[in-house]
């Protein structure tokens, strides 16, 4: 059976605006969802890609990319630039998991260091760690990569 649709002169293939269109979901998710919980001693704060510590602005244009890459489906004239934007959205994926990994390390570093020293500053009595947010992060890396691939075979 055949996902292809056309309407008018325009060609629509069902399976990959499924692709898209959850890569797209899971790029919003990712950026309202929080990637890491920070806990001090009396409080825990979670931090979402939009914190400056992590993207900032920048984070918005996640979904801004994968947006644009469900629309390369749907009109005819953006179908050349798939491949562009398939990049564009690898590369913002990539900072991201790139930041929040950079906070984590950064972290266990300092963690490590309180446990030979006494710790004598707050931020060293501070842990941090991955969030429910983070899983539509990393499945969106996942899923752009695959893309990508797919993107560059056709």
């Amino acid at each position: 059976m055949s996902r292809v649709r056309r309407i008018g002169a325009t060609r629509l293939d069902l399976n990959e605006i499924m692709k898209r269109g959850a890569l797209a979901v899971l790029s919003v998710l990712a950026v309202l969802l929080p990637i890491l919980k920070i806990s001090f001693t009396s409080e825990t704060d979670e931090v979402v890609l939009g914190d400056f510590q992590l993207l900032g602005g920048a984070a918005y244009l996640l979904p801004a990319a994968f947006l644009c890459g469900l629309a390369t489906v749907v009109f005819d004239g953006m179908r050349v630039h798939a491949r562009f934007v398939d990049i564009a959205g690898l590369i913002i994926v990539f900072a991201a998991v790139s930041r929040a990994a950079y906070s984590l390390g950064s972290s266990l570093r300092q963690d490590a260091a309180a446990v030979d020293a006494p710790a004598q500053r707050l931020d060293q009595l501070a842990q941090v760690s991955l969030s429910y947010g983070s899983i539509p992060l990393l499945l969106v890396l996942f899923g752009a990569l695959w893309q990508l691939r797919k993107s560059w075979r056709s």
